[in-house]
C-alpha cells in the first residue's frame, strides 16, 4: 500500500502507513530507508537523518539516493559540515559513474 502513496507522492499517506507497521520492521535496513525518504519528504529533516543513520547495509549507504537524502537532512539540520564530509567520502572516477549510470 505504502508503494502506491509513494508513486503517487502521497508521502503523508506513505508515513500513516509506514507508522503503523514500525513496530514490526524497526531495524529493517529497506523499511528505514523508505520511512526515512518519507520523512525527509514532508520536512521531518531531524526524525529522517536519525532513521538513515539506523541503516546498516553498506549497499544501501553507498547508493546515491541515500546519499543525496542523507547529506539533504544534514543541510537542513544546519550541519553541513557533514553533508560536505558525504561528499568528500565519494568515489568520483568515472568508471563508478558509469556503472551507476547503468541502473537509470
Amino acid at each position: 500500500m505504502a508503494s502506491c502513496f509513494f508513486l503517487l507522492k502521497q508521502f503523508d499517506d506513505v508515513l500513516i502507513y509506514l507508522n503503523s507497521i514500525k513496530s514490526y520492521f524497526y531495524n529493517e535496513d529497506p523499511f528505514n530507508y523508505n520511512f526515512g525518504q518519507a520523512k525527509a519528504a514532508t520536512g521531518s529533516y531531524k526524525e529522517a537523518e536519525e532513521i538513515f543513520l539506523m541503516i546498516q547495509s553498506e549497499k544501501l549507504k553507498s547508493d546515491y539516493v541515500y546519499l543525496g537524502w542523507l547529506a539533504r537532512c544534514y543541510i537542513m539540520n544546519r550541519k553541513p559540515r557533514l553533508a560536505w564530509e558525504l561528499y568528500l567520502k565519494q568515489e568520483t572516477s568515472s568508471e563508478k559513474f558509469q556503472s551507476s549510470s547503468a541502473y537509470c
